[in-house]
């Protein structure tokens, strides 16, 4: 029996905003510890970052940090806290979110990254998309120009790779604005599922029949619950998981344990999760 397990996570804005009772350097400690704690009680191949590690670039209040004053808090998060993940000795996947948008150089220059990629893991193809790749490098506040999925790149990939089962993330699908050929690419047999952020929810969306009814699962947050007028814990910090066994597909919404201010008492919101999804593939 084989078994291959992922672990993918997004929305965890290093800012200026506390949430939650939480100093933001302290919610960025237990993001990290909290992911390690994961490897060591059950090892995933590889890690991926669907964006949205800053508000670097932002539209709204006191507007994004680096356009403000040319701070990259993007490049802190990389630096202070992603760094310490790389003693892991895993893949590790960190494409941009809308609240990144550096253009392609800055973007290699802050992260090491592209802000498009492609992992290989065994017979699993992880293509990671850049869903605000245009309008890049404002000089005035913005949240990001959506772009639909590149069905060029990954077409080039898969006809590169055609013995290997094809996993889509990015920061943002949206089914609507998408195009009728990404439909047919999803449509396809090896194409399994499809991870996303931005919401900030832990959720999973069976697509229509035009996507053949692949599911677009929805990695959460490390900030701040979609949820709106719920709790916190409605869409709690974690991540997400991915285990491929068999003719098996699971995925599982995390939640580490954690402390929080909710209504002015402190709560612990225990480890568990959020959602499981499971499929035959």
């Amino acid at each position: 029996m084989s078994r291959k397990r992922f672990l993918l996570c997004s929305d965890t804005h290093l800012c200026h905003v506390d949430w939650y009772g939480v100093p933001t350097e302290e919610r960025m400690e237990r993001l990290i510890k909290h992911i390690k704690d994961e490897y060591e009680k059950d090892p995933f191949e590889a890690l991926l970052f669907l964006g949205d590690y800053s508000l670097d670039f932002w539209k709204w209040d006191i507007g994004g940090c680096y356009v403000a004053n040319g701070r990259s808090e993007t490049k802190e998060f990389m630096e202070g806290y992603v760094s310490r993940l790389f003693d892991l000795g895993i893949p590790m996947g960190f494409i941009a979110g809308n609240h990144e948008q550096y253009g392609y150089k800055k973007w290699n220059e802050i992260t090491g990254y592209d802000r498009k990629d492609f992992i290989i893991c065994d017979d699993i193809l992880f293509i990671l998309l850049d869903a605000f790749g245009a309008d890049l490098d404002p000089t005035e506040h913005s949240d990001g120009t959506f772009t639909p999925a590149d069905t060029e790149y990954i077409s080039m990939l898969m006809e590169n790779y055609p013995d290997k089962k094809v996993v889509l993330c990015s920061h943002h699908f949206d089914p609507e604005k998408e195009s009728d050929t990404f439909k047919q690419i999803v449509s396809e047999k090896r194409v399994l599922c499809l991870f996303g952020g931005h919401v900030h929810l832990s959720s999973i969306v069976e697509l229509s029949e035009d996507f053949g009814g692949k599911a677009l699962l929805y990695t959460g947050n490390y900030s701040y619950s979609g949820v709106k007028n719920a709790p916190p814990t409605a869409s709690m910090w974690g991540f997400r998981d991915l285990i491929i066994e068999d003719d098996k597909l699971i995925s599982r919404y995390i939640t580490p344990e954690n402390e929080i201010i909710l209504d002015g008492e402190k709560i612990v919101h225990p480890y568990g999760y959020q959602d499981i999804y499971e499929t035959n593939i």
